[in-house]
């Protein structure tokens, strides 16, 4: 009996060492894809709506920051930026044959410290401008706009807007947009009645002197925005998001006119395609 319980004992001892794990954080930089099908059970359809499906791909990586992409911008050659909803920069390029080089995951310059909390991270839009290359994020739970230089190797002006102050602290600065005259549209996640706040900057939100519009916009019934870009024939696309349950995520995009934004006005979205 004595061998039994010193045996058992024994079984105990390695099975409760066995149970202790070291869990190393990831620091990988590299981005994996997946090609995805626009309709898995019609392999052959190419186009939604307006639109016509190009190619489409899951990204993952064992990177412990990376994933919750708010926003996505594509900037010439093959190239992405995108930021987290944690404060994370994401960087790629996308090559011929489906291949991501030069990929890299790090956190946005200017949000570490003792006094920054997640609320000063959490980053949900982006935007640029073409000629100098830099870069504006918005951010929604401590509201705030950060201006970064074009390598995003620093910050380099940062504002609260005074009108972004009264939209709730989860549902902020959710889209910031462009326009190619150097005015700004900032959308907020939350809806009252149907609608968005939004406002349109003058110029450059970061300096002093740009004025603002305050407007609405109406996305489609049952979703809300959650990214935009001015294309190059000066029309607004703009993706509203929904999340229902048992059907999971969708997404509608639509077209926005930059002519209908005045003040106090309610500009609606054009559905262009459903996904």
């Amino acid at each position: 009996m004595k061998v039994k319980r010193i045996g058992l004992s024994i079984a105990l001892a390695i099975l409760s060492v066995a149970g202790v794990r070291t869990i190393y954080p990831s620091y990988s930089q590299d981005i994996l894809l997946t090609r995805l099908l626009l309709n898995p059970e019609n392999a052959t359809q190419r186009k939604v709506g307006a639109l016509d499906f190009v190619a489409a791909w899951e990204m993952r990586s064992r990177n412990d920051n990376f994933g919750g992409i708010s926003a996505l911008s594509a900037i010439g050659d093959g190239r992405f930026i995108g930021v987290g909803d944690a404060g994370t920069l994401i960087k790629f390029t996308l090559n011929s044959g489906a291949r991501i080089s030069r990929s890299s995951i790090s956190p946005l310059p200017a949000l570490k410290g003792p006094e920054m909390s997640f609320r000063d991270r959490d980053s949900e839009g982006i935007a640029r401008d073409p000629a100098s290359g830099q870069f504006w994020v918005s951010f929604e739970g401590h509201h705030a706009i950060r201006r970064y230089s074009a390598s995003f190797g620093q910050q380099t002006g940062l504002i609260r807007p005074v009108d972004m102050q009264d939209w709730p602290r989860n549902k902020g600065a959710e889209c910031i947009i462009r326009l190619n005259d150097g005015r700004f549209i900032v959308i907020a996640e939350s809806v009252d009645n149907g609608t968005h706040p939004a406002l349109l900057f003058s110029g450059d939100p970061v300096e002093q002197g740009s004025a603002v519009t305050a407007f609405r916009f109406r996305p489609p019934t049952g979703y809300r925005v959650t990214d935009g870009v001015q294309l190059p024939d000066g029309r607004i696309a703009i993706i509203n998001r929904a999340i229902g349950f048992p059907g999971g995520f969708s997404a509608k995009v639509s077209f926005i006119d930059a002519s209908a934004i005045g003040r106090g006005r309610i500009v609606s979205a054009k559905v262009i395609a459903s996904l």
